[in-house]
């Protein structure tokens, strides 16, 4: 048992060391990022969004024990706003990804900046930033040429 304990706690310290990790990395960065995308939408690059992945979910309540409902957070760059994550319970997650290819949905009344999100969402928005950011990227050049 002694065993399986201190397996365990090697793992969490893993965990948190990745989390803290992942933070650092973010607030370096994003912040910056932001700054930049804030400059873009001040200059007509608005009313813009883009999905990313979910990157965290987490019990509605207290405890997993009491309900299905879960809050989900999904990453996203909407303009203005930068890159942050858009919240979801996850009865309207589950009618959002279920909807028809192209219907689309503004993501601004449930977005929450990069600062507003809690730690452990900052710090996996960064393994996700890169890719929105080229889907960005993309978008304009498209729209440019």
């Amino acid at each position: 048992m002694h065993e399986f304990l201190s397996e365990r706690a090697g793992q969490l310290q893993r965990l948190a060391t990745t989390i803290r990790t992942g933070l650092d990395q973010a607030e370096s960065a994003i912040p910056s990022i932001n700054q930049q995308l804030a400059e873009l939408a001040r200059l007509g690059m608005s009313d813009f969004q883009i999905e990313g992945p979910t990157i965290y979910c987490r019990p509605m309540g207290f405890s997993s024990m009491h309900g299905d409902e879960w809050v989900i957070y999904q990453a996203a760059i909407v303009m203005p706003g930068g890159i942050g994550a858009s919240i979801w319970d996850s009865t309207e997650y589950a009618e959002h990804s279920n909807r028809p290819y192209g219907d689309p949905v503004d993501l601004s009344p449930r977005f929450v900046t990069y600062l507003a999100c809690p730690p452990l969402v900052r710090a996996m928005l960064v393994a996700h930033a890169s890719a929105m950011l080229d889907r960005l990227m993309n978008v304009f050049r498209l729209l440019g040429s």
